[in-house]
């Protein structure tokens, strides 16, 4: 049995993306219950929306990061995942960087999409010292504002505030904040307002070969794409949420856009297209870069 009871689930996944390589690696995953999660939609819709893609009624919140790797730049990660000694299923980005011969101290540069725990929680270890202790954290200035520069009693989810705190604490000179434009040759952040106040996507490659990696614009894949509608418990301002969804998805459907979410079932990489007043992530079908 791994330390501490962990199971193993770490994966990677490789994609060429232009000249670069996108790399999808599994933290893992956490099992949630449905009616706690999902918002502004009956129930029944929901779990009627989950059997229809045969799916359980509860869910498993699948966890992924993106891993960019250029001749341009060094090592990127997108999303550090849950963190150790969290749960037993999560928690796996170090092995999975293994996976491609890689150590934590080898990634240039952390981007975030927000300060949500599972997105920010692989920063440090159980003691809280720095795991990527070469790399400098980008997040937008929103976030900022929000988890980290306000009185805590002001921030509605005070543990998800302390956790982004706890967590970003060891970087300190090393975290640049922005508001959007390129963060690195061939990479540029996207706001997508909503789900956090700051929250972003990141879009690697340009043109037809692009992949606009959209953060937490659906927790709920088959159900979120259905029913945008539809919202997440861990939402900062529902309606906005929704509004970037809507519009995203939108987008994606039309212009062919490529996108990869660290809540869209592994390896994390789909094709939007129209069903109905709704929508359908179809996984990507193009071959794997080897």
């Amino acid at each position: 049995m791994p330390k501490n009871s962990e199971i193993n689930t770490a994966s990677a996944v490789n994609w060429q993306v232009g000249e670069a390589v996108l790399t999808t690696l599994s933290d893992g995953y956490v099992q949630l219950e449905l009616g706690t999660f999902l918002k502004n939609l009956p129930l029944e819709d929901g779990i009627a929306i989950q059997r229809k893609a045969l799916r359980s009624a509860d869910f498993l919140l699948e966890i992924n990061t993106y891993l960019v790797r250029s001749d341009k730049h060094g090592p990127i990660l997108i999303d550090c995942g849950l963190g150790s000694g969290v749960m037993p299923t999560a928690g796996q980005v170090a092995r999975a960087l293994s996976l491609v011969g890689l150590e934590p101290k080898d990634i240039e540069i952390v981007l975030l999409t927000h300060l949500h725990g599972d997105h920010v929680g692989g920063l440090v270890d159980i003691d809280g010292n720095a795991v990527f202790e070469n790399a400098k954290v980008v997040f937008h200035r929103g976030e900022a504002w929000y988890w980290l520069e306000q009185d805590i009693d002001l921030v509605a989810d005070r543990q998800g505030a302390e956790g982004a705190r706890r967590a970003l604490l060891p970087y300190g000179e090393r975290i640049t904040l922005l508001e959007g434009g390129e963060v690195a040759p061939g990479i540029e952040m996207i706001p997508l307002p909503g789900h956090t106040p700051g929250h972003v996507g990141y879009r690697v490659g340009s043109g037809t070969e692009a992949i606009l990696i959209w953060g937490d614009v659906v927790g709920l894949p088959h159900i979120q794409a259905q029913r945008p509608e539809a919202g997440f418990l861990t939402d900062y301002d529902s309606a906005m949420a929704v509004e970037t969804r809507k519009a995203i998805l939108g987008r994606a459907a039309d212009e062919g856009l490529t996108v990869a979410g660290m809540h869209i079932e592994y390896p994390g990489v789909a094709n939007v297209i129209r069903d109905g007043n709704g929508f359908k992530l179809v996984p990507a079908q193009w071959i794997a870069h080897q």
